[in-house]
C-alpha cells in the first residue's frame, strides 16, 4: 500500500502537467488561426478594385474604343505625368467615371508621356490607381511620346494639356475642353456630361413612347475654350 501511494505521488504531477499542456495548446491554436485568416474587409477590397490595364496606343486604338462604346457617352482626358494642371484635373475625371458609369458614361485617359523610359507605363498606371482609377477606366499611353506628332495624331488642336473631348452616344464629338490659356473648369465638364446623359436618356424614352416631339438645338456641339500647357 505504501508503495502504491509513492507511485501515485510521483505520477500525479506528471498527469497534471500533461493536462495543463493540452489546455495551453487548445488556447494557442485558435489565436494563431485567427491571425492567419484575412479579414472580411480585406477580401471585399480585393473584389472592389479590379485591375487597371494600361496599354501603349495611338489614334487608331482610341477610335476603336470609341466605336466599341457607341451608345454610351465617352469622355477622353489627354494628360501627362509632367503636367501639373493635368494632375490637378485627373482626380475629377476619374471621379466622373465612378459617379456616372451606371448612367452610361465611359472615361478614357490618354497619357502623353515619354515611353522611351521602360518604366513609364507602370508610372502612369501607378498615378491613375493613386487617384482612384479602376478596371472600368480605359487607359492608354501615347506611342508617339511627347511632341508635335502626338498632338497632331490625337487632334489636340490647342497643342496644350490638359485637353478633353466629350462624345455623345452617337459617337459624334459634342464638346472640347482646353483650347486656351486656362485650365478646364471641372464644373463645366460635369455639366456637359450630365446634359448629354440626360438628353440621350430622354430621347430614348420618347422614341419608345412615340414620334419625336422635341425640336433639337440648332447647334448641339459645344467647345469650351479653357486649357493650359504646363
Amino acid at each position: 500500500m505504501k508503495f502504491s501511494r509513492s507511485i501515485l505521488a510521483i505520477l500525479m504531477p506528471v498527469v497534471v502537467l500533461a493536462l495543463l499542456g493540452c489546455q495551453a495548446s487548445k488556447n494557442e491554436n485558435p489565436a494563431k488561426t485567427e491571425a492567419q485568416q484575412p479579414s472580411a474587409e480585406a477580401k471585399q477590397t480585393a473584389v472592389k478594385l479590379p485591375d487597371l490595364v494600361v496599354e501603349v496606343g495611338d489614334e487608331k486604338d482610341l477610335d476603336a474604343i470609341l466605336k466599341e462604346n457607341k451608345g454610351k457617352v465617352v469622355l477622353v482626358d489627354f494628360w501627362g505625368t509632367w503636367c501639373m494642371p493635368c494632375m490637378e484635373l485627373l482626380p475629377h475625371t476619374l471621379e466622373l467615371a465612378k459617379k456616372y458609369a451606371s448612367q452610361g458614361l465611359v472615361v478614357v485617359t490618354v497619357a502623353i508621356d515619354d515611353i522611351s523610359d521602360p518604366q513609364k507605363v507602370d508610372e502612369v498606371k501607378g498615378v491613375l490607381i493613386k487617384h482612384g482609377a479602376t478596371g472600368d477606366v480605359r487607359a492608354l499611353v501615347s506611342r508617339y511620346g511627347i511632341g508635335e506628332e502626338a498632338f497632331t495624331k490625337f487632334n489636340i488642336a490647342s497643342g496644350a494639356l490638359p485637353h478633353l473631348k466629350l462624345f455623345g452616344r452617337d459617337g459624334a464629338l459634342a464638346a472640347t475642353f482646353g483650347l486656351d490659356a486656362e485650365t478646364p473648369d471641372p464644373e463645366r465638364i460635369e455639366a456637359e456630361v450630365q446634359r448629354l446623359l440626360k438628353e440621350t436618356a430622354v430621347s430614348q424614352s420618347q422614341s419608345m413612347d412615340g414620334p419625336e416631339l422635341v425640336i433639337p438645338e440648332a447647334n448641339s456641339s459645344v467647345s469650351y475654350t479653357s486649357g493650359s500647357a504646363s
